[in-house]
């Protein structure tokens, strides 16, 4: 038991000099009471000074983001290597079991397998993503958050940050680096979003009713009677997320809002950038080698398990395309040629979301990275 020592008041000349011994602190005034008093003031900053310095070091976190196709998961995977580090998927769509082609899930294998030679592949020498005890592994690096619900569940924002934090605590000695393009989950990581504990099933039933029979606008409707700068917070041409937002807003009754500023993470933002003409090249060539991967088996796949093609998760670029083709709506070619233009316009609205961050530090080429990521890591807090 730690024993308080008594504070000393004693006269000098003309002063009072008090002196607290518990941390050695010493004041002094013309009477006992205003050296008292002094030292009491003196004790309260020097306290402060002392809490300031304990402060426990802020987990330091790596976010590598940008547009589709523009590259983010190779460049992750070799930071994550150089760094001793592991991945976390910030993909809202990379979720779902059974959806790889479609969502360019990374070719991973699970805990058990062999972590180079050992990878399942199907009839199509194509990586199988698969799930055990919630590992997956790329090349011998860990990334979390993939293929964790069906595609007919729900998975809101508040579970994937709620996720996200666990992992990234069960990982206490690796570097985490998370990467994908769904600003909205990485905006709720970094700003600290405060969200509602638990959401309510039936007002996510019912705002999915009101955009089939309404549209979406009137979903915007609704929250801007709550918050009247959600245009400046989300993506409003993105269904999804629209009702993801309304579902936060119109539960708390308050605006969208960043959390108090006491974040126990200190995060390094890195967006990928590629020029638009080169990204929009990718685009179009990644449209054609999903259909050479099996984009089609897979939906069909999907659909014969039961899966309704009104889901959300079907109705993501790739997905709704294919189903059309496969209703015998359009052609193959046009369901490629749809695939190409509805993901070059999904990489520009990317772009509009991410530029708005200042923070965030567009860099192009790996040495840039590296440099920039060595300097955050090795930096003290702050």
């Amino acid at each position: 038991m730690k024993i308080t020592k008594q504070i000393r008041i004693w006269k000098a000349g003309n002063m009072y000099v008090s002196y607290d011994p518990n941390i050695d602190v010493a004041s002094c005034g013309p009477t006992k009471e205003k050296a008292r008093s002094m030292l009491k003031e003196a004790v309260a900053i020097v306290k402060e000074e002392m809490k300031k310095n304990t402060v426990k070091e802020k987990r330091k976190i790596i976010i590598i983001l940008g547009p589709t196709g523009s590259g983010k998961s190779a460049l992750a995977l070799r930071l994550a290597k150089e760094f001793d580090g592991f991945l976390i998927s910030a993909d809202s769509r990379q979720v779902f079991k059974g959806m790889d082609v479609g969502t360019n899930k990374d070719p991973l294998i699970s805990a058990q397998q062999d972590k180079y030679s050992a990878r399942q592949v199907n009839s199509s020498n194509q990586p199988i993503n698969q799930l055990t005890n919630n590992q997956n592994f790329w090349e011998g690096i860990e990334e979390c958050l993939v293929d964790v619900v069906a595609p007919d569940e729900a998975f809101s924002l508040a579970e994937w940050l709620k996720m996200c934090k666990e992992c990234i605590d069960a990982h206490p000695d690796i570097l985490p680096i998370i990467v994908g393009g769904t600003g909205l989950y990485i905006s709720a990581l970094v700003d600290e979003y405060e969200l509602p504990g638990k959401f309510d099933e039936s007002l996510r039933e019912e705002l999915e009713k009101i955009e089939k029979e309404k549209g979406k606008g009137k979903i915007i409707e609704m929250i801007k009677e709550l918050d009247l700068e959600i245009e400046e917070k989300i993506d409003i041409t993105n269904t999804r997320r629209v009702i993801r937002a309304a579902e936060i807003i119109l539960t708390t009754k308050k605006p969208l809002a960043r959390g108090k500023g006491n974040s126990k993470y200190e995060f390094l933002q890195i967006g990928i950038d590629v020029p638009r003409t080169e990204l929009y090249a990718k685009l179009d060539k990644r449209a054609v080698e999903q259909f050479e991967q099996g984009l089609v088996d897979e939906t069909q796949v999907l659909l014969d398990k039961g899966y309704s093609p009104s889901l959300p998760a079907l109705s993501g670029i790739g997905y709704r395309q294919v189903i059309r083709f496969l209703n015998g709506e359009i052609t193959k070619e046009q369901a490629i040629e749809l695939n190409q233009r509805d993901n070059r316009r999904y990489g520009k609205r990317q772009l509009t979301w991410f530029r708005r961050d200042k923070r965030i530090h567009w860099l192009a080429g790996y040495d840039a990275v590296q440099a920039l990521v060595d300097k955050f890591v090795s930096a003290k807090d702050g």
